[in-house]
């Protein structure tokens, strides 16, 4: 499920695509793998888990840095919990939002420019 947002006043001026931007292991951190993703076209909402200290990491990555920023967001949320997010203008990456939620479900999303996703409540181990 894709959601058009309007993110006026919060989109700045892009410059032209530079380096690669970051890898999600590289946001997130060391023993953080992928366990999901959703392709918003020129970025990627990357979801992961570190299994040696239970915590998920969102994180939405373009997949090339740019020279001035764009808006996009990371969030996560557990079930009985707040929804944490981090959105705004970046060059490289939005996030990382970080939640421990053994043995719940999770609901995980970001934006790129003009859109938002969300999952349902899902990866519930």
């Amino acid at each position: 499920m894709v959601t058009a947002v309007a993110a006026a006043g919060l989109l700045a001026t892009a410059g032209p695509a530079s380096a690669a931007a970051a890898s999600p292991s590289e946001v997130c951190g060391s023993g953080y793998r992928v366990i999901d993703s959703e392709d918003l076209g020129p970025a990627v909402i990357y979801l992961t888990y570190n299994s040696g200290n239970g915590y998920n990491c969102v994180t939405t990555i373009l997949d090339k840095a740019l020279s001035g920023s764009m808006w996009m967001g990371a969030s996560i949320q557990k079930s009985g919990g707040s929804q944490i997010d981090d959105f705004g203008g970046y060059t490289k990456f939005a996030g990382p939002v970080y939640v421990s939620a053994p043995n719940t479900c999770i609901k995980w999303g970001g934006g790129y420019q003009d859109y938002v996703w969300k999952s349902g409540w899902e990866h519930c181990g």
